[in-house]
């Protein structure tokens, strides 16, 4: 008798731990999203633009070379532990294959916005030193390439290290 005494005078408080707890969980999940969601705009501005083109979600339904998974799921799961780094892997991924399009030739990220190669990066370059480009007319290009790096539309980038940043 006395233990089911004490269990019910327990009960409420365990209930309000319990609620607590419950309240802890979902706050520290927003916190988590938040936090993803400010690395992920930092490391691809366009994400969200990303997010609702039919051709990133054509492509997470597609199964991942190595896991043999769907990419979707691999995604989800990413997304659910706050694995910024996974999440942004996924994003960059599908601009490297959008960028590749069809006999490997750069292509177009979603929105339309253009995909460079480092070789054409390294083209214009040239062209400059040659004189091709005015001075206004470069100063638009290297907005326009910095731009790109932002948002991961540069096959083949380097980090500050030298280090490749994408495929």
């Amino acid at each position: 008798m006395k233990s089911a005494a004490a269990a019910h005078a327990v009960a409420p408080h365990l209930q309000e731990l319990e609620r607590q707890n419950a309240e802890l969980r979902n706050h520290l999940a927003r916190e988590v999203r938040r936090n993803l969601d400010q690395r992920l705009a930092e490391a691809v501005p366009n994400f969200r633009e990303i997010d609702r083109d039919p051709r990133w979600l054509q492509w997470l339904t597609g199964r991942d070379a190595l896991s043999g998974q769907i990419r979707q799921q691999l995604l989800d799961d990413a997304v659910a532990k706050g694995n910024d780094g996974r999440v942004i892997a996924f994003f960059r991924g599908f601009l490297q294959e959008a960028a590749a399009g069809r006999h490997g030739q750069p292509g177009q990220a979603a929105g339309g916005k253009p995909i460079y190669t480092r070789a054409q990066i390294t083209q214009m370059a040239s062209l400059r030193r040659k004189g091709v480009y005015s001075d206004a007319e470069w100063a638009a290009w290297e907005a326009e390439l910095i731009a790109a790096g932002r948002e991961g539309r540069v096959i083949g980038a380097l980090d500050a290290d030298g280090l490749s940043i994408t495929r």
